[in-house]
């Protein structure tokens, strides 16, 4: 029979029952984000119409300014201000064609520049993937800081 945390543990001053309540807290806390991402706690979703000649410097700079009118808003617990950038292209059936993530990046990124260049970069691949017909672009932004202070709201009432 195997002890979750081991003979290691023990010897390190590591209880089992230790072990395994942070493991269950980290199991919590993530079954408690998804929850609070399907309830829509810090999501901010849009779409755009384009057709195959649309010009990516253009949608590139339409989603950087949506992208920062959304994290004006922003609540920023103890510095929390990163974001998430995900992008999808319908074609007009609503299939899917490809998607992009822009990853985690600071608010900064979409003053400087940086992320809409990788934006541009991004649409300029997809338009090329379309057969010129009418896409739908959708953008998911997830503001971090959002989720961070719900989170923190959880743990003060407990």
């Amino acid at each position: 029979m195997t002890v979750v945390g081991g003979e290691g543990a023990q010897a390190r001053g590591v209880s089992t029952i230790g072990v395994m309540l942070r493991r269950w807290r980290s199991w919590g806390t993530r079954r408690r984000v998804e929850e609070l991402i399907r309830g829509g706690v810090g999501v901010s979703e849009r779409a755009w119409r384009c057709d195959g000649g649309a010009d990516p410097a253009r949608l590139a700079a339409e989603v950087a300014m949506w992208a920062r009118e959304e994290m004006a808003g922003m609540r920023r617990p103890f510095g929390v201000d990163q974001v998430a950038l995900a992008l999808a292209w319908r074609d007009g059936r609503g299939r899917v064609v490809c998607s992009a993530s822009l990853g985690v990046m600071r608010p900064v990124a979409f003053y400087d520049g940086s992320a809409e260049g990788q934006l541009k970069e991004a649409f300029g691949s997809a338009l090329g993937l379309t057969d010129g017909s009418e896409t739908e672009v959708l953008a998911a932004l997830v503001r971090l800081g959002d989720l961070a202070y719900e989170l923190q709201g959880e743990a003060r009432a407990a």
